[in-house]
């Protein structure tokens, strides 16, 4: 979008643009740091959002920016407003709900064959954002309880982004949310609030779910070895560079118990990039199982 918003903010506050230099820099922190690898292919829009945090901080260029992330004692106080800067947080209910039905009815089902009864089943979703991810899986699993009776379902999500993070613990949400959400799942799962158009998720949905602020790649310091019998990833590895990428598949296939699976976007794929992972087929996409224990 180059002379869109984010250069007229530019004129209007007398904060320059980024030059070359200075997207080299910040990209290396970005990478290093969260090891996202989306100002080169973002660079408008990153610098748009970033200009609030330049105003806000009294800074006059992105260079000054970068060597407060760099060098101040305060660095770290900012990093949570720099995630929000550099996550996309579009997200729904029910987004490409066809992964969801398949997990619940046919593979997990198959999976708990065999297992004692009572052992607690843990789902992972990476890159929750606002929370709809790990909602929707709720209820997805709720409406398949009956396939995996005496199983108890805890839903484990994380993002980077504090703000996000918030939001999906307060549960409230509103328009676009619900673009695939029927009227009926809407009025089983979700209470109304005193704000119009705005619906809470019922505090028996909310119960197996927990969110808490994270970097993908801190996950092995995080959850214990072949802790999960699923992971949901979706949308997230296309921020990535491939070390990045395989550094995240490392952490997925330690995090996974043998044989179990990862669910990726219809965008993202595996296919030649790593032997961690093998590719199924499902009826309208593909998934990615764990190989080795």
């Amino acid at each position: 979008m180059e002379g869109g918003p984010g250069a007229l903010g530019h004129r209007s506050t007398g904060i320059p643009p980024m030059t070359d230099e200075e997207c080299r820099l910040l990209s290396e922190f970005v990478v290093s740091r969260f090891g996202l690898d989306v100002l080169a292919a973002q660079r408008d829009r990153v610098r748009f959002r970033l200009r609030e945090r330049l105003e806000a901080l009294a800074m006059t260029s992105f260079l000054e920016y970068y060597r407060f992330l760099a060098l101040s004692p305060r660095a770290a106080e900012e990093l949570p407003y720099l995630a929000e800067a550099l996550t996309n947080n579009e997200t729904y209910f029910f987004r490409e709900r066809y992964q969801l039905d398949w997990y619940f009815a046919e593979v997990l089902p198959r999976r708990l064959r065999g297992r004692p009864p009572g052992e607690e089943v843990n789902v992972l979703s990476a890159g929750c954002s606002s929370g709809e991810e790990a909602y929707s899986l709720a209820i997805v699993h709720h409406e398949n309880q009956f396939r995996c009776l005496g199983n108890a379902l805890k839903i484990h999500a994380f993002d980077l982004n504090a703000a996000r993070v918030a939001q999906a613990e307060l549960a409230e949400y509103e328009g676009l949310s619900f673009r695939a959400s029927s009227p009926e799942a809407k009025e089983r799962y979700f209470a109304p609030t005193p704000t119009p158009g705005r619906l809470r998720v019922k505090p028996w949905l909310k119960a197996p779910v927990s969110f808490r602020v994270l970097n993908l790649l801190e996950l092995p310091k995080t959850f214990p070895e072949a802790h999960f019998d699923a992971v949901f990833c979706r949308n997230v590895l296309i921020y990535f560079n491939e070390a990045t990428m395989q550094r995240a598949c490392a952490a997925f296939h330690r995090a996974l118990k043998p044989g179990a699976p990862l669910f990726l976007g219809h965008s993202e794929s595996l296919l030649g990039r790593t032997r961690l992972f093998r590719p199924e087929r499902a009826p309208d996409f593909i998934y990615y199982v764990k190989e080795g224990a």
